[in-house]
């Protein structure tokens, strides 16, 4: 499926709906801005493009340090496939089929080139409804706001494992460049398939010890493909079910399994938890969430 087409279209369609609703009027009633845009993925990306060309009073919040979204975190070198996308203030871009740099590339030279302004590092934290405006609340301030626009996607805020050490710069949630942990010792955290994932990628370096911690006795969640691939990697990666991470340190991290303590010789640790979906906070602030099973 083209997911980062759909992404590109569905912000458009949205910021063209709101720019309908934002009049000039509403220039005079107290808002700071027209419309608020959380998230800064393909469909922020091409939502502020489209508030801009419509000369909105705009303003972008993400809360990593790049943009790009779930695409920015694509391991290296990974095929993204889209299919042909429009962009305000860009026109039709026909790419069809596309690795992860060149399609982050494109997206900076079009932030440079149009001159799109992007709050970086800037997480929102809540909104507050103020009369006919919108409050939102971040870590670096509030604005109020005509509209808001929730471009979040589903990747959420990684989950942290919350031990002592996990504020290091040798702590990392995902996995992009296998290569540059050539030769290291690496610990990698998680069950599922991004983790299995991983530390099959790093123990494919030269030279590089990989330990694959899991709290659980079992890979319970992962594809049948990546159990083969994991199995067929014996040897190769140490593999510690039953444990959990107790600290990390700058050249060593403390692992508890089956009941004993462990000290393993470390340069990196992957965390590869999950995330928190932001589902309570949208709740708080009023989104109604419908589950269906199986219902037309």
């Amino acid at each position: 499926m083209g997911l980062i087409c759909k992404a590109t279209d569905q912000g458009r369609q949205a910021m063209e709906a709101i720019s309908k609703k934002v009049t000039q009027v509403t220039h005079t009633t107290g808002a700071d801005f027209d419309v608020v845009i959380v998230g800064c993925g393909p469909a922020g990306l091409s939502a502020g493009l489209s508030a801009k060309e419509n000369r909105l009073r705009y303003k972008i919040l993400e809360q990593e340090d790049s943009l790009g979204g779930t695409v920015y975190h694509y391991p290296r070198q990974k095929i993204a496939m889209t299919a042909p996308v429009k962009l305000a203030m860009v026109g039709q871009v026909k790419f069809t089929m596309i690795q992860k740099e060149k399609l982050l590339a494109f997206w900076n030279d079009v932030v440079q080139k149009t001159g799109l302004k992007i709050c970086f590092k800037e997480c929102m934290e809540t909104i507050e409804k103020a009369g006919d405006h919108f409050v939102v609340k971040t870590t670096k301030g509030s604005y109020i706001t005509q509209t808001v626009l929730l471009s979040m996607g589903r990747r959420g805020t990684p989950r942290k494992l919350g031990v002592p050490g996990e504020d290091l710069s040798k702590v990392m949630y995902s996995l992009t460049d296998p290569a540059q942990f050539a030769g290291q010792s690496v610990l990698v955290v998680g069950g599922g398939d991004s983790a299995i994932e991983a530390a099959i990628a790093l123990s494919e370096q030269q030279g590089t010890d990989v330990i694959l911690s899991y709290r659980s006795d079992k890979f319970s969640r992962v594809k049948q493909q990546n159990r083969l691939r994991l199995d067929q990697q014996a040897g190769r990666i140490r593999v510690m079910l039953n444990s959990t991470v107790q600290s990390i340190k700058e050249d060593f991290v403390t692992i508890e399994c089956d009941g004993f303590l462990q000290c393993h010789r470390n340069h990196a640790v992957i965390v590869c938890v999950g995330g928190l979906l932001p589902t309570p906070l949208l709740q708080k602030i009023g989104i109604r969430f419908d589950t269906k099973f199986g219902s037309a």
